[in-house]
């Protein structure tokens, strides 16, 4: 995690980086630093670039931003839960999602369904992938 906002109260982080090896991974609403609470806003750059274990993403409900090419590569990536509700179409970068797995399943929060459609595709999910 990369701290992008110190503080107590308002403090904010990045996920930076995962290992290779990881099959599964939640990027928490909330991670504690040194005894201090952070909130996790965002999903670095290229974060989990070309990780051909990982299979299954949860993306929770804090996150308002995912870095340029953060999927990227992911070619065995089929099953993502985005529960935030906050992402818009200017904080989610270019190639985000390109090149995950072709027959993928997005569950998104129905209230945005119809957004998060017309965010997705022009961050390289393409149209084998169900949006639900």
């Amino acid at each position: 995690y990369k701290v992008t906002k110190a503080g107590a109260k308002n403090g904010t982080v990045e996920y930076v980086k995962k290992q290779k090896k990881t099959s599964s991974v939640t990027i928490p609403a909330t991670v504690k630093i040194d005894g201090i609470t952070y909130q996790v806003t965002s999903i670095g750059e290229k974060a989990f670039y070309n990780n051909k274990k990982l299979t299954k993403v949860t993306i929770e409900k804090n996150v308002s931003k995912i870095g340029k090419s953060a999927f990227n590569g992911c070619s065995k990536l089929n099953k993502i839960w985005i529960k935030s509700a906050k992402l818009k179409a200017a904080f989610v970068g270019t190639k985000s999602f390109y090149g995950i797995g072709k027959n993928s399943t997005i569950q998104v929060p129905k209230s945005k369904k119809k957004l998060y459609k017309q965010i997705l595709k022009k961050t390289g999910v393409t149209s084998s992938v169900s949006i639900k």
